[in-house]
Parts: C-alpha cells; structure tokens; sequence
C-alpha cells in the first residue's frame, strides 16, 4: 500500500480542518445553508475576477489596476442604466458598455506591454490612477444610486434554490476559465509562454497575441465583478473596487498560483478564495476584534503557502528522481 501524501491533498485538508474547527466552534451557526451561502456570495466577486486575471499571472504578468477598473466598470454600468431611465433595456446596456470597457482596457494593458516592453507593473500602475481618476470625473467624485429595475438588483441578491445568483456566475466563470486552461490548445500555449517566452515563440506560439488575450479575459472578469459589486451594493462610486487588487492575488498566491508564471490552476485559485472567505468568515462568527484579525489572517496564509510549497518540492523531487533512473 502507497504512503499517503500529505502535500498533495494539501488544499482540501486545510479547507477540511477549517471546516471542522469552525463547526466545532461555532456548532449552530457555521454549519448552515445559509451561512455557506453568505460566505460564498462574499466571495464571489473575487472568484470571479480572479478566474481572469490567472491568465495573467500564468503568463508571468501582473494587473495592479483591477481595483479601480472594477470601480470604473460599476460607475459606466449604473450610469447607462440611468441614462436609459432604468429601464430593463438599460441593464442590458449597462452590462454591454461595462464588459466593453473592460475589454478595451485589458487590451491596451496587452499592446502597450507587448508592444514598448514596458513591464506590467509600471503599466497597470499608471493605469490604475487613469481608472480612478475617470471614475471620479464621471461621477462628480459621488455616490450614485441605483435600487432600480428588478432586472438589475436580481443580479446581485436573487436567490435560486437557497443560494444568491452572483455564486452560479462564479461557479460559471471558474468552469469556462478551466475548461480554457486545461482542454484547448490556447491554454497549453499560456503555460508554454509563462514556462519559457522565448522558448514559446521559437516554437511558433504567438506570445503577443497569448498576451494581448490574457489581459482582455482579465479586463472582461474585472468588469463582470464591477456590474455584480454594484448590484450588490445598489450604487457605485470611484473607490466601489477598493481593496479588490490585494484579495485578488492574496487568493491566487495563496491557491499556488506563481507570480512568476507557468505554474497554478483555477481550482486553486479558487481554494484561495473560499480559504479566505471562511476565515472572514470564521473570525467574524467567534467575534475576533479587528486587532487580532490580520495576525491570524496572516497566520493562515503563511500555513497554506507553506504546505503549497511543501507540494511543488514534492513535486520536483520526483521529476528529478525519474530524469536520474532514466540516465542510469
């Protein structure tokens, strides 16, 4: 009988013992439909940005300006509803014109990038500030309301069998991406340029295209997060996607997705998500003060990088053990 391998099922384990502990803890609380379905609305919008913005980090990119563009994305959708005197036909454009933005701004982060080998980061930094800055000059630097139509609140609160819709867009966006990155040759190609650029494009794989493509499927997510984040909340404003740039990578890094590139999975950026929605989760249940919050927080996430990097080891140890019984 095989030994079992702690780090390879590393993931479902620390979700297991949270699970366990929390319903321990808190025994007529955690262990709810509904509080499931709370802890995974919470995190929905950074599930589904996150499926995006993997591409990203496979091809060994960045995107700082997720936050703002997420809040950019919310003020265009709630200003076109109201143009078109919050009409269901305005809901629809607000989607649209969102998704078009989002779009546009994730491929000129691609042909800039690609095109002056400027580095991601000093891209999306500039950028970032452009998006706020937009949002505030559309907005008058307000709060803009938005509690009708049905069609546009439903998006982000109606209910289908117990559970709020943002959660089956989640679970939608995550199965394409996946489908994406494991089933078709595009995905090969985003590992094969986040492996070795170089490598990839001597062997013929069009890495400013791959590049270029990856950000616009990034752009795209963001918006979708900001046309669900300003449904939830019935408004939008400059700062709507506030803090959104941390917990994005927070749950990618922490779901064994490298920065570096070539290396993670959608269902482990996933992981990341739930992990850090359950803590949130957790901690608000057993009443921790917001004192102790980040040190547990940050507890946590050290925990369950450590055990990531404990599997890739693994991992590579093997690789190496079969390359050395192949040469003797």
């Amino acid at each position: 009988m095989k030994n079992f391998n702690l780090t390879k099922y590393s993931k479902p384990l620390i979700l297991l013992v949270f699970i366990i502990v929390l319903t321990i803890l808190r025994p007529s609380t955690f262990l709810t439909v509904s509080n499931f379905a709370n802890v995974l609305w919470s995190i929905s919008v950074i599930g589904i940005m996150v499926c995006g913005t993997i591409f990203v980090f496979l091809i060994g990119g960045i995107d700082l300006s997720i936050a703002t563009l997420c809040g950019f994305c919310a003020v265009v959708t709630v200003k076109t509803i109201t143009y078109f005197h919050n009409s269901t036909g305005g809901v629809f454009a607000g989607i649209l014109a969102a998704l078009a933005v989002g779009a546009a701004a994730g491929c000129l982060h691609g042909i800039v990038i690609t095109r002056f080998h400027i580095p991601a980061f000093l891209v999306t930094f500039a950028t970032q500030s452009i998006f706020l800055g937009l949002s505030m000059i559309v907005t008058s630097n307000k709060i803009i309301s938005c509690t009708e139509p049905a069609a546009f609140t439903a998006i982000g609160a109606k209910k289908i069998l117990g559970f709020p819709l943002p959660i089956y867009l989640m679970i939608l966006i995550a199965a394409l991406a996946w489908y994406v990155l494991r089933k078709t040759e595009f995905g090969r190609y985003i590992y094969a340029v986040g492996g070795n650029a170089t490598a990839a494009e001597i062997s013929g794989i069009n890495v400013r295209r791959s590049t270029v493509l990856c950000y616009v499927f990034s752009g795209l997510t963001t918006a979708l997060g900001g046309v669900i984040l300003a449904s939830m909340t019935q408004q939008a404003m400059a700062s709507t996607g506030s803090g959104y740039t941390n917990d994005v990578i927070t749950a990618g890094v922490i779901g064994g997705v490298s920065l570096l590139g070539g290396e993670g999975t959608v269902l482990g950026a996933m992981f990341g998500a739930v992990l850090m929605g359950l803590l949130n989760n957790g901690l608000n249940l057993m009443s921790v003060p917001s004192t102790h919050a980040g040190l547990v927080k940050g507890l946590v996430i050290i925990i369950a990088v450590g055990f990531d990097a404990l599997q890739h080891t693994d991992q590579a140890r093997k690789k190496v053990k079969k390359i050395v019984k192949k040469e003797a």
